[in-house]
């Protein structure tokens, strides 16, 4: 197999990941269940979409914050549903960039902190995988596949390369790292409040932590018991 061949398929790959998490995992999901239908499928489904929707909303919704002109268009940039904006300055850049993994990571962490939320329920569970999956994915794609993420005579698409045309490369690794890393977390503290995850799992032996420092800043500490 050439070099361009496998490239093509790595694309592939990359581009189909979501689609095939989303195909499966509700019977995944909904297979632990006695008398488990059709409707636990549409709601992870609909799950799914509502967090995609909050993603694409949170754009919107900072751009008219900070009256940022977006142009929307579907089945551009390797995605289903892309956009072009026209920043005034880098700070309104960065916000409509940022804007749609943070609020991904602030609405997993609504949920994880919200004891009335069923963390069992199917909806829950499409949302938790969007907001947990796509994080990691868009990093893992920012960082090497670069399918979504990247620039083309000079015309930057993706969310972490939009980051990056309005800060610097560091700050964008950064800001990948940071979503990648929490979304990991936060995903592994779901699982510990799921029906099915294994005694051993649910037990609480992790903890994160953060301080300040005598000099300034903060720091993260993480505790594994074992």
């Amino acid at each position: 197999m050439n070099l361009p061949m496998i490239y093509k398929l790595n694309k592939y790959l990359v581009s189909s990941a979501p689609f095939l998490f989303f195909a499966f995992m509700p019977f995944l999901a909904a297979a632990e269940e006695n008398g488990s239908s059709y409707g636990d499928v549409l709601k992870f489904s609909a799950g799914i979409v509502t967090a995609v929707l909050i993603h694409e909303g949170s754009h919107a919704l900072v751009a008219g914050l900070t009256d940022t002109h977006m142009n929307w268009e579907i089945g551009s940039y390797n995605q289903p549903l892309g956009f072009t904006e026209s920043s005034s300055s880098n700070g309104k850049g960065i916000a409509v960039y940022s804007a749609g993994l943070l609020s991904q990571i602030i609405g997993s962490e609504v949920v994880l902190q919200t004891d009335k939320i069923d963390k069992n329920d199917a909806f829950v569970r499409g949302m938790m995988a969007w907001n947990i999956l796509n994080p990691i994915l868009y990093s893992l794609d920012y960082w090497v596949f670069r399918v979504t993420n990247k620039e083309d005579q000079k015309k930057y698409q993706g969310d972490l390369e939009g980051v990056e045309h309005y800060a610097n490369e560091p700050t964008a690794h950064g800001f990948a790292l940071s979503m990648a890393a929490i979304a990991t977390y936060q995903g592994y503290r779901f699982l510990q409040t799921q029906s099915w995850a294994p005694d051993w799992l649910k037990k609480n032996k992790s903890n994160l932590s953060m301080g300040p420092l005598p000099s300034g800043g903060f720091i993260l500490s993480y505790k594994l018991a074992f």
